[in-house]
């Protein structure tokens, strides 16, 4: 299985679109068009994949702790689009987590625990914003909601698998992170 792992990514990183993945560029339309936004947009991809693969390199408790602090605050974020509240720099954000986790996934940054998990948390609160903020008023929250949780899900178990395929030789996960960090560098510019 971890063979097809790095195929599968590469395959998703290709196929998705630039960061055009947000709020303002088309309605959502239920469960489907949830699951398909995290792979619409390449930042989404990236730093999914990156809050994984860095999880993978900090050890046991940060495989449950990171995925599941981005996914918390993902959803805290896509409530909060919903209920009409704002967030200000939303596509700042989404960018600031691309580069952010790369530097992290190159760096081989080891911070406590804690402080990883809200950084993870941080982001993730951005990219819930933007994926509530999609959806049309008639539509029902759940269906996309469960769609895009899902989606979100399998990314980050990519990222967490990719490094434990990568484990012997650390220096793909350092390509990989500098390559997600200047992506978010050239996000930044988009």
């Amino acid at each position: 299985m971890k063979r097809y792992v790095l195929p599968a990514l590469i395959l998703a990183v290709l196929s998705s679109s630039e960061a055009w993945a947000h709020t303002g560029h088309g309605a959502a339309t239920g469960f489907m068009s949830g699951f398909a936004h995290p792979f619409s947009g390449l930042d989404h991809v990236l730093a999914m994949t990156a809050v994984g693969l860095w999880a993978g390199s900090l050890g046991r408790k940060a495989i449950i702790g990171l995925p599941a602090s981005f996914l918390g605050a993902m959803v805290l974020g896509f409530w909060t689009a919903l209920m009409g509240s704002g967030v200000p720099m939303i596509e700042v954000g989404i960018t600031a987590s691309v580069l952010g986790l790369g530097l992290a996934v190159l760096l081989n940054l080891q911070p406590p625990l804690i402080l990883a998990a809200g950084a993870c948390g941080i982001f993730g609160l951005f990219h819930g914003y933007a994926h509530g903020a999609e959806i049309a008023p008639a539509l029902s929250a759940v269906d996309y909601g469960a769609g895009f949780l899902l989606a979100s899900v399998l990314l980050l178990g990519c990222g967490v698998v990719l490094e434990g395929a990568v484990r012997r030789v650390p220096a793909i996960s350092r390509i990989f992170g500098s390559g997600v960090a200047l992506a978010g560098v050239a996000l930044f510019f988009v």
